[in-house]
This record gives structure tokens, C-alpha cells and sequence, in this order.
């Protein structure tokens, strides 16, 4: 049976555009305009998952969700919140509301998608085990070297935000695959399970046999490979995971 998910979004387009690609999914989705409409519908369809926009991140949004957490009957609805800032993301980790997850914007879809999939999976085991719900927040490894890392010829600059191979600039413009690439190059040789990577570059504590990472090290390979097809330096390592050869 498919899975209900609503969006809830300020902005037309943004409510448009998230609609049809998770409709694309086979979802059944639910476009709402305001946070205050959400708790009532919740009440009567119960969705697997609610996406708020980063615009109502915020009173109304902030309350629905506290609320949503403290009803028995949708204690287990997934939350995720689509935010623009470092600003948000703080409020959302010290805040005393249980969100699920967020995603970055602009948004990336197939970062967005693949979110999704790994909360509707989580959501609905924990509707059956019929546990509280969890708060997940970000505690992935941050490194804030002051000079650039260099090693067998790629470099790549924190402060700058800029990665380079052998004088080639190689743009990543999704902070998480930057996040993901400066982890390996930080731990090159080593094979890197899936949980520990979502664990120390995604920041989950706790992980759902998720996708993830195999799609973001694809992403990756193409931005790095000459060749993604037989990569040089990211080599899958069969029921462990990844390694980086640098």
C-alpha cells in the first residue's frame, strides 16, 4: 500500500515541485499550505512522514510538531524540515521538539528522496514496535583544519570550502558530499562501514539498512572518476563498504 506523506509549504512552487516528484514515487501525498492545517488532517489519515518548508520553521511549525509528538495516536509520524541555514539547523538540534531529520536548500532531490525512504521505512517500524518516538540529531565529525588537507594530490580547503585535484577544481555543491569526501580523505585505506559513515558524516546515531550511502558515493565517484565504472578511488568493498585510495 502506498505511503501518505504530506507537504507542507508556504510557497506554491516549492509545494508543487515536492509534490510531484514524491507522487513520481508512487506516495500519495497531501500539499498544505499552512502548518495549522496538519494536525487535524493528521488526525484523520495518519501520514507516514510530514515535510515542512524552512518559511515555517518556526511558531506554527515548531507547535504542530510538539504537538503531533505529544498525541499517541501520531507520536510515531515522521518529521522532516527543509531548512536554508546554519541558524536553523542549531534551533532545530537544541530545540526540545523531536524532529527526524532535515534537508538542506536549495534542495537536492535525490538527497531529499533518498531522506524520505529511509523516514517512511523507519517511521513504519516504529509505528509497529510501537516504541516512543526517537529524536535524531546531528553529531557527525567536524573537523575545522585551519590549512588546506593534501594528500596524493587532492586537496581540500575547510575554510575555503574549495576541493582540487591535481590543480583541477572539482566543484561539489552539495555540503554533504563535501562533508563525505573530507571524512575519506581524512581516513584514507581504511574500510569505512555505511553505519559508521552515517554515523560520523551524516550524523545519525541511529541507522535503517538506508540507501544512502551507496547513492552519495555514486554521486561522489562522478564528480572524482575518470571512469565511475571502475573507479580509482573510491572502491566498494564487497559486505564491509568503502574504502579511499588516495
Amino acid at each position: 500500500m502506498p505511503r501518505t506523506i504530506f507537504v507542507v509549504a508556504q510557497d506554491e512552487q516549492m509545494r508543487l515541485d515536492i509534490t510531484t516528484r514524491l507522487q513520481a514515487e508512487t506516495y500519495v501525498v497531501h500539499p498544505l499550505e499552512q502548518a495549522t492545517q496538519v494536525v487535524e488532517l493528521a488526525r484523520q489519515i495518519e501520514p507516514s512522514l510530514i515535510i515542512f518548508e524552512s518559511a515555517l520553521c518556526h511558531a506554527d511549525s515548531f507547535a504542530c510538531c510538539q504537538q503531533l509528538r505529544n498525541e499517541t495516536q501520531l507520536g510515531s509520524i515522521a518529521l522532516l524540515l527543509l531548512v536554508k541555514s546554519v541558524v536553523e539547523i542549531t534551533h532545530i538540534e537544541y530545540s526540545a521538539v523531536h524532529i527526524d531529520d532535515y534537508v538542506t536548500q536549495p534542495i537536492w532531490w535525490e538527497e531529499l528522496l533518498a531522506c524520505v525512504h529511509t523516514l517512511v521505512r523507519s517511521g513504519k517500524r516504529r509505528s509497529q514496535q510501537k516504541t516512543a518516538p526517537r529524536q535524531v540529531t546531528r553529531k557527525k565529525t567536524i573537523y575545522t583544519d585551519e590549512q588546506p588537507l593534501t594528500i596524493n594530490g587532492f586537496c581540500i580547503d575547510v575554510n575555503q570550502h574549495t576541493v582540487s585535484y591535481r590543480d583541477r577544481s572539482i566543484e561539489l555543491h552539495q555540503p554533504i558530499l563535501f562533508d563525505l569526501l573530507l571524512y575519506l580523505l581524512h581516513h584514507p585505506g581504511m574500510v569505512l562501514s555505511r553505519e559508521h559513515l552515517l554515523k560520523h558524516v551524516w550524523g545519525y546515531e541511529q541507522t535503517d539498512g538506508s540507501r544512502t550511502v551507496d547513492v552519495h558515493m555514486r554521486w561522489l565517484r562522478q564528480k572524482l572518476e575518470e571512469d565511475p565504472a571502475h573507479p580509482q578511488f573510491i572502491q566498494t568493498v564487497r559486505g564491509a563498504g568503502y574504502c579511499f585510495n588516495a
